[in-house]
């Protein structure tokens, strides 16, 4: 098996369209389904579905995708470490993060990956806890910042830091008597909240499980950037860290209630195994770590705390 035709193949899978994917290779279409058809002769079976609007992956297909990003991440990674020789940590590393921790934590490690590490080309994935673990077992991404993750065996997990959570909303959609929310007063606000098995949901289902409090959720939405939009609509109220609403808190668009008890979401770095952790994604690991501790200690964090 070709690492040409696996490029070939992901381009047409990524682009949904073999003329498509021949147009962002910048070769002939007949080229792409040569190398195509001898990777399915060679398999023994079929990797797309041909219809008129273009192809879709068969079930050999996703299975193929999925394992050959992470080879193609690979080889790439090793051409460029041989290349550049002593030049240091090099190479591509994709580290993905929620985006309410990456308002902090990226402007910062970016400066210093940029200064300390110029040949280390940096690649942002940003989504809710539960994708970005499922993108890091799967090899399409090389690091991960995340809440609360499930332990993964091989994997390597470093507790960062605590971030605060707040109810965030419109002042209108809630009228506490205090400066603050108590667990028995969500029960009559209307919420807007990622679904299950979100990381940040399955949390809040334990908090107000183990205190016997019923919640109105009116939405579930898996998406930041929506449940913002939702919530200075007026439409209801969501459960977020300093991160997801500062911004908008600053403009005098939303308000913030502090959580009584106080309530903290654990933010975590996950490593993939040894044989998949190479000098630059180890190096950019520490960089991470070194980064969101002094963020926190500095105060540039607000609402954080690290861990013990």
């Amino acid at each position: 098996m070709e690492t040409r035709a696996l490029r070939y193949f992901q381009a047409v899978a990524e682009c949904g369209s073999y003329s498509r994917g021949a147009d962002l290779l910048r070769i002939s279409q007949p080229a792409v389904s040569r190398q195509i058809r001898a990777l399915e002769q060679e398999l023994g079976r079929p990797l797309f579905l041909r219809h008129s609007h273009g192809v879709s992956l068969t079930d050999a297909g996703r299975t193929l995708l999925e394992r050959s990003q992470d080879i193609l991440r690979q080889f790439d990674q090793a051409r460029e470490d041989i290349s550049r020789g002593q030049a240091g940590p090099s190479g591509t590393v994709t580290l993905a993060v929620p985006p309410a921790a990456g308002n902090f934590l990226l402007p910062e490690l970016t400066r210093r990956c940029a200064a300390a590490y110029p040949n280390i080309f940096l690649k942002i994935a940003a989504g809710f806890s539960v994708y970005i673990q499922e993108w890091l077992v799967r090899g399409r991404v090389d690091l991960a910042c995340l809440h609360d993750p499930l332990p993964q065996p091989g994997f390597k997990l470093t507790r960062l830091a605590r971030e605060e959570v707040f109810l965030v909303g419109k002042r209108a959609a809630v009228t506490p008597r205090r400066e603050h929310i108590r667990m028995q007063d969500l029960a009559g606000v209307p919420l807007i909240l990622p679904g299950r098995p979100n990381a940040s949901r399955r949390l809040l289902d334990g908090w107000l499980s183990r205190r016997g409090v019923k919640v109105d959720v009116r939405m579930e939405v898996d998406d930041h950037l929506i449940i913002r939009a939702l919530i200075k609509a007026g439409l209801g109220c969501s459960l977020l860290t300093h991160g997801a609403f500062l911004g908008d808190l600053r403009l005098g668009e939303l308000q913030a209630w502090p959580l009584r008890p106080r309530v903290f979401w654990g933010l975590s770095l996950m490593e993939p195994p040894a044989e998949r952790r190479g000098a630059a994604v180890a190096t950019l690991a520490d960089l991470v770590r070194t980064t969101v501790r002094d963020l926190v200690r500095s105060g540039a964090w607000p609402g954080a705390l690290l861990h013990d």
